[in-house]
């Protein structure tokens, strides 16, 4: 896990650095701290692959409500650097069809989401209404899942914690009340998942889509 991570986490870090470092000159830039709240959708299945004798296992994330934060660097009205982060309770739905009957089942797999990103204001955030948009790099974690093993009736299979590098990409629009800021953000988190390799799993390229509501908090200047 250490080595999937690791190169990943450090631009995520660097980038933090970045907000920390630039938190001096308030005038020339602008800091915001954001809570979010929001729902997590997946639209993919994670793996629908050939177990035994043609029969199929298919892996399937559950939609679930993902809780984080966002902290942002502003250099001018139209430029910024983000850092976000989220979690996701969730679960993982794995479905087996052996002789053609399927059988479901369903086990807690918790995710977390972190980003770097890169943001342009189309519609800056000075005025009542903004837009922008943005794109960066992401890491996705995912819980250690236990499932029930497809071929040992009775006994179990479980995967470890793993996480993968993917980019982001996303939109921003808020409205301006006072000091604050009120926004809705649309992200797409698109990475390749390594789940249950030890069943020859062949993963799908994911599209993760977060749809999240936030309070724009100034940090030392105006939003």
């Amino acid at each position: 896990m250490a080595r999937l991570v690791s190169s990943p986490v450090r631009v995520i870090a660097g980038m933090a650095g970045l907000i920390v470092l630039g938190a001096g000159p308030i005038s020339a830039q602008k800091i915001s701290l954001a809570p979010t709240i929001g729902i997590y959708a997946p639209t993919t299945e994670l793996v629908n692959s050939l177990v035994n004798g043609g029969d199929t296992i298919a892996f399937k994330q559950q939609v679930g409500l993902a809780l984080g934060g966002r902290l942002g660097l502003w250099f001018g009205n139209r430029f910024g650097i983000t850092v976000t982060g989220s979690f996701v309770p969730s679960k993982l739905q794995a479905t087996v069809t052996q002789a053609g009957v399927s059988t479901e089942d369903q086990h807690k797999s918790d995710l977390w989401f972190g980003t770097g990103r890169v943001n342009v204001w189309l519609l800056p955030p000075t005025g009542f209404l903004s837009l922008g948009v943005n794109g960066g790099v992401g890491v996705v974690g995912r819980g250690k899942t236990t499932i029930d093993d497809p071929n040992n009736p009775g006994s179990t299979i479980t995967d470890p914690s793993r996480s993968d590098l993917g980019g982001v990409v996303g939109a921003t629009v808020g409205i301006k009340l006072g000091g604050f800021g009120i926004f809705v953000s649309a992200d797409d988190y698109i990475y390749n998942p390594s789940v249950f390799e030890q069943l020859g799993a062949k993963p799908k390229t994911q599209n993760d889509i977060q749809i999240s509501f936030g309070l724009g908090i100034p940090l030392g200047g105006k939003m």
